[in-house]
C-alpha cells in the first residue's frame, strides 16, 4: 500500500498534534536515522506567523511516507490519526508494521563476501579521454553536467522488491518505498559526485560497494546524466 498523500484535519486537531509532536521532539529510528514529528507539520503550516489563521475550516496536517506512517502507527496516541492510517491502510499492511523487525546490514552473515560482476561499462571510443578528464575535477554542483553520475540499486528480475533508495544521514541503502527512511530531497538516488571528487571507475566503485551490504542479486547502476554510453551496470552475486 502506497503511503498517504496529505492528511487533513480540524484547527483542534491540528493543535493537538503541535502539541504531541513539541512533546516528542526529535526521534531515532532503528537504523540510526533522526528526525522530528514537527518538521513535517511545519512544511505545511507557518506556526512561526503570529498572524497563522486558525479560523479555517480544513488544515493540511503533513503528508508522509510509508515508514513515517509505521512509526506514527505504533507511537502515535492521537486517535484522529489512527483513524486516518486504519482508513488508508488494510489489516495485512498494520500487521507488517507491528512485526516488522529491522536488521543491520552490517550484521548480515554475507556482509563483506559479496563479489561484483561488471555487465556494462563504458564503451565510447573516446571514454579513455573522457575518463581522464572527468577525473581532473568535480562537477557538482557545478555547470558541467554531462560529468555528473547517479547511482540506483534496481532489484532482481521477478522480484516482489522495488529496489533500494539511498538514505545519506545513515549511508545505508533502503528497501524502496519500505519500512526505513531514504533520503526524500534526493529521490533515494547517490549523486556520485556529491561524495567524490572524481567521477567513477571500477575500483572506486567497488571500494564504495564494499561499504554496504547490497543483497545478492541486486543491479547497481551508475549512470552519466548526459550520455547512455558511459554507464556501468554491476550485479551483486
Amino acid at each position: 500500500m502506497a503511503a498517504i498523500d496529505r492528511t487533513y484535519v480540524t484547527a483542534q486537531e491540528l493543535k493537538e498534534a503541535i502539541a504531541w509532536a513539541k512533546e516528542v521532539g526529535l526521534v531515532t529510528m532503528e537504523n540510526g536515522y533522526e528526525f522530528k514529528p514537527l518538521n513535517y507539520i511545519n512544511s505545511y503550516n507557518d506556526l512561526d506567523n503570529p498572524d497563522f489563521d486558525w479560523n479555517r475550516e480544513e488544515y493540511i496536517l503533513w503528508s508522509t511516507p510509508r515508514w513515517f506512517d509505521r512509526w506514527l502507527w505504533l507511537n502515535c496516541p492521537l486517535e484522529f490519526v489512527k483513524d486516518r492510517l486504519k482508513f488508508q491502510y488494510g489489516d495485512d499492511d498494520l500487521k507488517e508494521f507491528e512485526n516488522y523487525v529491522y536488521h543491520n546490514p552490517k550484521d548480515n552473515v554475507d556482509f563483506g563476501k559479496q563479489h561484483y560482476t561488471f555487465i556494462k561499462v563504458p564503451k565510447w571510443r573516446f571514454c579513455k579521454w573522457w575518463m581522464s578528464h572527468g577525473r581532473r575535477k568535480n562537477p557538482w554542483p557545478g555547470k558541467c553536467i554531462q560529468l555528473t553520475y547517479m547511482m540506483d540499486i534496481r532489484a532482481p528480475k521477478n522480484s516482489d522488491n522495488w529496489g533500494l533508495d539511498y538514505n545519506i544521514q545513515t549511508d545505508t541503502w533502503e528497501e524502496k518505498f519500505g519500512l526505513m527512511p531514504t533520503t526524500p530531497w534526493m529521490n533515494g538516488e547517490y549523486i556520485w559526485q556529491y561524495y567524490h571528487n572524481r567521477i567513477p571507475n571500477k575500483k572506486s566503485i567497488i571500494r564504495e560497494l564494499r561499504k554496504w551490504y547490497i543483497p545478492k542479486g541486486y543491479i547497481v547502476h551508475i549512470y552519466n546524466l548526459k550520455y547512455k554510453g558511459l554507464n556501468f551496470d554491476i550485479l551483486i552475486k
